[in-house]
């Protein structure tokens, strides 16, 4: 045996003047239906627009023809959509700001909610405020949802920025940096110290760390007749004399810094930098 579903018609039944969301979308009337609320008869008032759909489900006395006073709308049912305060209130948002309402179904349940500049707000809200109470909590939501985004926007890019510079630091001086967000903070300084570090690996084939290079310096002159340049470092210095590389130990004393060579039959003391000397 085959039955065939039937469409019942629809018998329209004016909408009361206090029900003043329907009316903003166009809609005056409403179906009615027995049996539609629990079993007791009930027009049903659906409409939309700016991508917002309303469904009213309203008692209806049927022998008075009037709507039932003491109904009060305390809960979504499923299938029902957004709370009826909550689409009156993104219809009055819907001037100035986006608004989307989605729709999800699963196996068992049918899932409402708003999307108000791209913040999702769930169906059931305001359903016991306010239309100017409900106005203000979306828009609360949206601007917290909004902050905590830029939070993670901002916590995101600090990071992408320490992890650039951590990975700069250990290219140029072949370590990792304690404290990268120091390294963030002075970097034209570890900049200089980096290309420091690049022109003694270039000349003299030395690549100082961090720390010596803080107390380094670069020494012109002349020893034994020949013209000599120097890397000079907090405890060894590395010159060019002539044509020929030679290694110097450094010696900081109350008179100033003084070079003598590593070799031990040589005991010549260079005077490179007189002491509090910027050089």
């Amino acid at each position: 045996m085959t039955v065939k579903a039937v469409k019942a018609a629809c018998v329209k039944v004016a909408l009361p003047e206090a029900f003043s969301l329907p009316r903003k979308f166009g809609v005056s009337w409403g179906c009615f239906t027995q049996g539609a609320f629990y079993g007791v008869d009930a027009v049903i008032a659906e409409g939309g627009r700016k991508g917002i759909r309303f469904r009213y489900v309203l008692p209806y006395d049927t022998i008075a023809k009037r709507y039932m006073a003491e109904y009060k709308p305390k809960k979504r049912w499923e299938g029902y959509g957004i709370s009826p305060t909550l689409a009156e209130a993104l219809y009055e948002l819907a001037e100035n700001h986006k608004i989307e309402i989605m729709i999800e179904k699963t196996r068992y349940k049918t899932y409402y909610y708003a999307v108000v500049d791209g913040v999702r707000i769930e169906g059931s809200l305001c359903y016991r405020e306010s239309l100017r109470g409900c106005i203000s909590e979306v828009l609360r939501r949206v601007k917290e949802q909004r902050e905590w985004e830029e939070q993670l926007r901002r916590q995101r890019i600090r990071e992408e920025v320490l992890n650039a510079l951590t990975e700069w630091y250990f290219r140029c001086f072949g370590e990792t940096p304690a404290h990268p967000l120091k390294v963030a903070k002075r970097l034209e300084e570890y900049h200089a110290l980096c290309q420091m570090r690049s022109a003694a690996k270039r000349e003299f084939g030395i690549a100082p760390m961090e720390r010596a290079l803080r107390g380094a310096f670069w020494w012109e002159g002349e020893w034994r007749g020949k013209s000599m340049s120097c890397f000079v470092t907090e405890k060894r210095a590395v010159c060019k004399v002539g044509e020929k590389m030679a290694a110097f130990y450094v010696f900081d004393t109350p008179h100033g810094v003084y070079l003598r060579p590593e070799i031990k039959l040589v005991d010549d003391w260079i005077k490179v930098a007189h002491r509090g000397d910027d050089s």
